[in-house]
């Protein structure tokens, strides 16, 4: 069973509109049949992951760091990037495995910053494509940098 950790840069004035109508919008960032919206670029704007691979990268170094696989304990930034934290879930939304969750603009820059604390891989920023765990850091950096909220979720 495969698991995917999506992640999508939107404009800021669109999060009051996810957080008013859940469904409907983020399916519409995520579900959308192809049909791309206005300004928004599948290649520049999300970041998709093979979330096993994430968890399991997360394990292995919460043990090898701090002796324990309580990865969300010790690296409590990567869990609020990845929705885990549960402090930023859209009520009334579902996105395959749990519930959407939204970041603002400050909340982006906040959890940009917090990976690099952590010493999580920055990669290249500017590639125009995020897919893969190395790509995670440079997502939020460039969403921070462009001022954008993220919605995301497990599907």
């Amino acid at each position: 069973m495969s698991m995917r950790l999506n992640l999508a840069k939107i404009e800021d004035a669109l999060l009051a509109s996810v957080r008013a109508d859940p469904a409907a919008l983020i399916g519409a960032v995520f579900l959308d049949d192809g049909r791309a919206r206005q300004g928004f670029s599948r290649e520049a704007d999300m970041f998709v992951d093979d979330y096993r691979t994430l968890i399991a990268v997360a394990e292995g170094r919460a043990e090898a760091e701090h002796g324990t696989v309580r990865w969300k304990k010790c690296y409590p930034w990567l869990a609020t990037a990845t929705g885990e934290s549960g402090e930023n879930d859209v009520a009334g939304s579902v996105l395959g495995y749990g519930p959407a969750f939204v970041l603002d603009p400050a909340g982006v820059t906040a959890v940009a910053q917090g990976l690099v604390g952590e010493g999580w891989g920055v990669g290249k920023v500017g590639t125009g494509r995020f897919e893969g765990f190395e790509a995670l850091v440079p997502f939020y950096v460039e969403a921070a940098r462009q001022g954008r909220a993220i919605v995301g979720g497990v599907s």
